[in-house]
């Protein structure tokens, strides 16, 4: 199956169109789900949805669609579903001309815990170049050090959350991570000893412009050398031998090992000058 972007709108218009934005809070049990669904099947035409596990142990599903009937309204598709006994909460709102606003969801997290914010790819891209062509080197240089310390708080939380799993499958995990979340299809090629890594970047978003002046993503670099030194206990430093902001076709970083790294809060000082 080709493998797609994941839509995140807040919002569905179709002209012309009777719409719901159904929100329900349902109990995490097998069947929940599809109960739901079977009582809206005859109800509305979904064009978006999410389910997903709530930390109280409940769990809670979002979706717009167009009505099939003209004769429904808020009340009959709050009334259909909450007849299911799986259904602890169930809120709707319609819009008669096609245009409707999730009023419900404040904001999205990349993880229970972390609110995130979305930012389109190109909009990033020219927050670099922009802080590039102001400051020149100096503008490089803060988003090498803005990436790192980003990339530092990431895999710090991850190896809380991934515990005792082994620090070279935690370095993958976290790199297949950065597809799932947009910041481009990371591919890792690393030498039998362990010593240097070549991470490929297909479709970064840091050089995702024109680019103006700028020869390298260097906060991406920061953030990659960053997370994997935080996740697999080496000190690493980097170099970016390929760039699309040079005319390659993708991005490349090599990573060479220096020694064990100081990881989780005792390493954020000792890590601050990797990679220059």
């Amino acid at each position: 199956m080709k493998q797609l972007r994941r839509p995140t709108m807040g919002f569905y218009f179709s002209p012309r169109a009777k719409t719901f934005h159904i929100v329900v809070n349902m109990k995490d049990v097998p069947g929940a789900l599809n109960s739901v669904l079977s009582a809206l099947r005859s109800k509305v035409d979904l064009v978006e949805s999410i389910s997903y596990a709530l930390e109280d142990g409940t769990a809670a599903w979002s979706g717009f669609g167009k009505a099939l009937s003209k004769s429904d309204t808020e009340e009959s598709i709050q009334k259909a579903v909450s007849r299911s006994p799986s259904v602890l909460e169930c809120l709707v709102e319609g819009s008669d001309r096609g245009l409707l606003v999730d009023s419900f969801h404040q904001g999205v997290e990349v993880a229970p815990g972390r609110p995130a914010i979305i930012l389109p790819v190109t909009g990033f891209s020219r927050i670099c170049e922009h802080l590039a062509k102001i400051l020149g080197t100096g503008g490089e240089t803060i988003l090498f050090e803005e990436g790192s310390a980003l990339g530092r708080a990431t895999g710090h939380y991850l190896a809380g959350k991934l515990g005792p799993a082994r620090p070279d499958l935690r370095t993958k995990a976290a790199l297949g991570l950065y597809r799932a979340n947009g910041w481009g299809t990371v591919t890792l090629k690393e030498d039998p000893n362990g010593k240097l890594m070549k991470i490929k970047v297909k479709d970064c978003p840091e050089c995702a412009g024109n680019g103006g002046d700028r020869k390298e993503c260097g906060f991406m670099r920061g953030h990659l050398v960053s997370i994997v030194t935080e996740l697999s206990e080496v000190k690493y430093r980097s170099e970016e031998t390929r760039c699309r902001l040079r005319g390659d076709p993708d991005c490349e970083f090599s990573l060479t090992s220096q020694f064990p790294a100081q990881t989780g809060r005792s390493s954020r000082a000792a890590n601050a000058g990797v990679a220059r």
